[in-house]
């Protein structure tokens, strides 16, 4: 049987492949942010 495609012309295992590489690259951005945030705030806190 062949592949089914969506929509987006991907496959189920290329969108799920997309995904993954997706999340990760939003966990690493969510980490650095929350990173920058606690510099910041080391930095010049902005909570008195």
């Amino acid at each position: 049987m062949a592949d089914q495609l969506s929509f987006t012309g991907l496959t189920d295992e290329q969108a799920q492949e997309l995904h993954a590489v997706y999340m990760s690259g939003l966990w690493l951005f969510t980490i650095v942010a929350i990173l920058a945030h606690v510099a910041t705030y080391i930095w010049r806190p902005w909570f008195s």
